[in-house]
């Protein structure tokens, strides 16, 4: 049999069917399929096609003639791959045989020259349950009548069909696949202006139970006033990610609703997204304006370009509200994240938040608080090297007992406080890779269920010996009581990871958490703690011989261990035996040396004690002379120095401050300087009536030679305070800083926190009358004399003289 190509031997199988069907009263069905099973073997009209179990699997067809006619028994999910040869549309009844009848899958993709598919093309597809015409970017056209004859279908996909209108899906939906529950147009109509959800969207979608709507990455989506919730009411997964949206101008309360309603929320990536708040003060927080999915994603929402600080306080006007199950609010240029909550309420359904890639800079402990159940919390890619140094960087986890993985990584951390986690005992995965650590030493002693520790890429020399003992007290109590993960938080985990899993939970619109098959091989999850420790800057000396040590022969605790590395003699080797056996020998021999040379350091030492004593002796000297040198200045009757402290403190403290702070100061002065004299001033008492606020703050200021600030929350709010620190800061005085305990200091101006941070303060508490110091008064007034007495050398050295036009100066700065 010679015929000229492959498509006449298809073309003849094809049209032969026919002939073969009107011989079955003279034939034996067997002797039928017997006959075409020969012709189809001979004709080879099915190019490229593979069977593996269920699925058919058909590459490269190039023409209509070459889909398969017949399939192998038992076939249910059918692929067919096109190719870019020419062909203008689906036409003709291609799955008329009755082997098709039983598909309850079929895939067209990629056939890019397509660009019609004509009524009866989907005939005898009978059972079909799912069907994806995808990738034909020239499809433009789909016939009103082409889901006439697949009344079963149940999903259905028409993604990346770039020129396909909208409109085209609408008219060939309505009335038909009334059990169309998932529906896939993945940048449908990339070419046009925007895509119009409005009255005939509504019709093509009435009477059916659709729960999952994708129309991502589309031009513009308009959504218009007539498109009724109550249509779309049983969608619990909708994506509009990587669209521009454009809402009417009033979004009515049944369209929030709906929004509520859904499990699945997917905004990624949405542009031209109306806020209705400004992201600064404070606000009351209306429970109808939240968005309630189970799981909601706003990555890179606020696609500005710019960096967002949001300090907000909110006021709930109920707790009746429910917060979604997992938030991811990633990468969105958020920098501060100040929000403080004012109420009872509890996002208890909060269980996973992303908040990776914000350049976050301060997150107030507030916020987290406001989360008592999170279990996962990714905070990687961010800049919380500039919190470190705050105290509520060691209490930013305190409120989360049920924290159980934490990712830090990519922040620029030096160091961790050692309290960081000492409140999450169900901490599980600590990830702080990729950081710039020097040294660690976290408190582990509630860290039971720890499962895995991640350091690597940092710049840990060695870890301390106590730290080691912690890991392997834990070590112990695990290989006693295996502490497995729990199944649900498995499940979470790997959610938080892989989106398109929690797609698929969702996909029918029920939960099928139970039946995800996991690739295990993709997740570490060791059954005893674990730490990983690879890419450091390890040293390999006599101080470190312990940490070697422990290394070399706990190694079931360490990950990658063979490859470890560290520095010895200006070179980088294999951490093994033999290297910690030469370093014990070198190290010993040192200590052999090191007893022969001890009778020389204890000359160099003994010296060395003299020197300091001489020095020591000096100081004490010239504090007694700076002492007496100030005692005669402030005795004097015509002095530069009109006063010895200027104490600067909020109106609103007037009655804490003339309380228990000035009667200690005065009562102090007076007696170290013997002299009634008032040197003590205060803007209450010393303050000229008349004169602007602005010019006697600078007045007394310059007049003082130290300046204390007596820093409460009011103090803060006050802008007359701020400014005699300011004062205090420009004129060089010396500072010597009162505060009251807990004061927050995070939101006040720069030279404030300036302040703070350089001088070494005490601190005070007025619990339920009773006012406590610390440290005592004689060491705070101690603290001032010394710093006056500096202050009055310094001026003597430098002749220091307040400025002729210092009024001048004054009335400018007004």
């Amino acid at each position: 049999m010679a015929f000229g190509s492959k498509r006449v031997y298809t073309s003849l199988v094809y049209y032969s069917i026919q002939s073969f069907e009107r011989l079955l009263s003279t034939c034996s069905l067997l002797m039928y399929q017997s006959i075409l099973v020969m012709v189809l073997h001979i004709s080879e009209a099915s190019p490229n096609c593979t069977v593996n179990g269920i699925h058919y699997f058909c590459n490269n067809i190039a023409t209509l003639t070459d889909f398969p006619l017949v399939l192998p028994i038992n076939v249910r999910k059918v692929t067919l791959m096109g190719t870019y040869e020419l062909e203008p549309s689906f036409s003709g009844e291609r799955f008329t045989h009755h082997t098709w009848a039983n598909v309850l899958e079929l895939s067209i993709l990629e056939f890019t020259n397509v660009d019609r598919i004509e009524s009866g093309f989907l005939n005898g597809l009978k059972q079909l349950q799912f069907l994806s015409v995808s990738s034909c970017t020239h499809l433009g056209e789909i016939d009103p009548d082409t889901f006439y004859s697949t009344p079963n279908i149940e999903e259905l996909h028409f993604n990346w069909n770039r020129v396909l209108d909208l409109s085209m899906v609408e008219a060939a939906l309505i009335g038909k696949l009334s059990n169309l529950r998932y529906l896939s147009l993945i940048a449908i109509q990339g070419v046009k202006q925007h895509v119009v959800l409005g009255e005939n969207f509504m019709k093509a979608l009435h009477s059916k139970n659709l729960t999952y709507l994708d129309i991502s990455r589309v031009n513009t989506i308009y959504v218009e006033h007539i498109l009724v919730p109550d249509v779309l009411a049983n969608i619990v997964n909708l994506n509009l990610s990587y669209s521009s949206i454009m809402f009417p101008h009033e979004i009515t309360d049944k369209t929030i609703s709906l929004i509520n309603n859904m499990h699945l929320l997917d905004l990624t990536g949405i542009r031209f997204m109306i806020w209705k708040y400004n992201m600064k003060g404070e606000m009351l927080l209306k429970v109808s304006e939240l968005l309630n999915p189970m799981y909601l994603f706003l990555q890179g929402v606020l696609n500005t370009g710019s960096k967002v600080s949001v300090d907000i306080k909110y006021h709930f006007e109920s707790c009746d509200f429910k917060f979604p199950k997992m938030l991811d609010i990633s990468r969105n240029g958020l920098t501060r994240l100040n929000i403080t909550f004012f109420g009872d309420c509890r996002a208890n359904e909060l269980e996973a938040l992303n908040l990776e890639g914000n350049d976050i800079e301060y997150i107030s402990t507030d916020l987290l608080g406001r989360f008592p159940s999170l279990l996962i919390l990714d905070l990687s890619n961010n800049r919380l090297m500039k919190m470190q140094d705050l105290y509520e960087f060691s209490n930013i986890f305190s409120q989360n007992n049920d924290l159980e993985i934490v990712y830090l990584r990519y922040n620029h951390l030096t160091f961790v406080p050692s309290d960081l986690f000492l409140s999450n005992s169900r901490i599980q995965i600590i990830d702080l890779s990729e950081n710039e650590l020097t040294y660690f030493n976290i408190n582990l002693h509630k860290a039971e269920n720890l499962k895995l520790i991640n350091l690597t890429r940092n710049r840990l020399r060695r870890l301390p010996v106590s730290f080691l003992v912690q890991f392997e007290s834990i070590r112990r109590k695990q290989n006693t009581e295996i502490n497995q993960r729990s199944y649900a938080t498995n499940v979470l985990f790997k959610q938080f990871h892989d989106k398109s899993l929690i797609v698929k939970m969702y996909r029918y619109g029920y939960n099928a958490s139970e039946e995800i098959q996991f690739d295990e091989s993709h997740y570490i999850f060791p059954q005893y703690v674990m730490i990983d420790i690879l890419v450091n800057q390890f040293v390999c000396d006599c101080d470190t011989l312990a940490f070697m040590e422990w290394i070399l022969f706990k190694n079931n605790d360490i990950i990658n261990m063979t490859v470890l590395s560290c520095k010895y003699a200006n070179d980088v080797k294999l951490l093994n035996i033999e290297l910690l056996q030469t370093i014990e020998r070198n190290c010993q021999l040192a200590s052999n040396i090191g007893i022969g040379v001890a009778s020389s350091i204890a000359i160099i030492i003994s010296i060395v004690t003299f020197a300091i004593k001489i020095h020591l002796r000096r100081t004490s000297v010239r504090r007694n002379q700076d002492f007496d040198n100030l005692k005669q200045e402030i005795l004097k009757e015509n002095t530069h120095f009109e006063f010895l402290i200027f104490v600067s403190y909020c109106s609103k403290d007037a009655q804490i401050v003339e309380e228990n702070i000035l009667p200690s100061l005065n009562r102090y002065i007076h007696k170290t300087f013997n002299t009634e004299k008032d040197l003590v001033c205060t803007g209450e008492s010393d303050f000229v009536p008349g004169l602007r606020i602005i010019e006697e703050i600078h007045r007394c200021v310059s007049r003082s030679l130290v300046v204390v600030p007596v820093i409460t929350p009011s103090f803060l709010q006050s802008q007359w305070s701020q400014e005699e620190c300011v004062a205090a800061v420009e004129r060089n005085k010396q500072v010597v800083i009162l505060m009251k305990k807990h004061t927050d200091t995070s939101r006040t101006i720069v030279t404030i926190q300036h302040l703070i941070g350089q001088y070494t303060r005490g601190t005070w508490s007025d619990n339920e009358g009773a006012f406590v110091m610390r440290p005592c008064w004689n060491t705070i007034c101690e603290g001032i004399i010394q710093a006056a007495s500096e202050a009055f050398r310094h001026y003597k050295r430098h002749k220091c003289t307040e400025p002729a036009e210092d009024n001048i100066l004054l009335e400018e700065m007004v």
